[in-house]
C-alpha cells in the first residue's frame, strides 16, 4: 500500500457535483442571509463525510468543518461538535496539507 492510501482522508466531490462550489447553507427557520458559503474541499474520514467551507464575505478567513450526512435525497450540513471528532478531522486535513504541498 502507498502513502497515498494509507492517508486519513480522501476527496470526494459529492457536493460540488451536486450544486457546484457556492451553498448556501440554512436552518429550520430558512435561509440565513450570512450563511452564503465556498466550498474548499470535500473529504472522506474513516467513512464520514466532511466538507470545509469559507465564508463569501470573508475568502480570506478560516475556514470551517462540516459533517455531511445524507438526508432523504439530499445532504445535511452540520457542526462538529464532538471535540474527539473535531481533532480527528483537524489531524487529517493537516495530513492533506502536508501531502498537498
Amino acid at each position: 500500500m502507498d502513502k497515498r492510501e494509507q492517508r486519513m482522508a480522501k476527496r470526494l466531490n459529492v457536493l460540488e457535483s451536486i450544486w457546484g462550489s457556492k451553498l448556501i447553507l440554512s436552518d429550520e427557520e430558512g435561509v440565513d442571509p450570512d450563511s452564503r458559503y465556498h466550498l474548499l474541499r470535500e473529504l472522506d474520514i474513516n467513512g464520514r463525510h466532511y466538507a470545509l467551507l469559507c465564508t463569501d464575505e470573508e475568502p480570506e478567513s478560516d475556514a470551517y468543518v462540516f459533517r455531511v450526512t445524507p438526508c432523504g435525497e439530499s445532504y445535511r450540513v452540520e457542526h462538529v461538535e464532538d471535540e474527539n471528532e473535531w481533532d480527528e478531522v483537524a489531524d487529517a486535513i493537516d495530513e492533506m496539507l502536508y501531502f498537498d504541498e
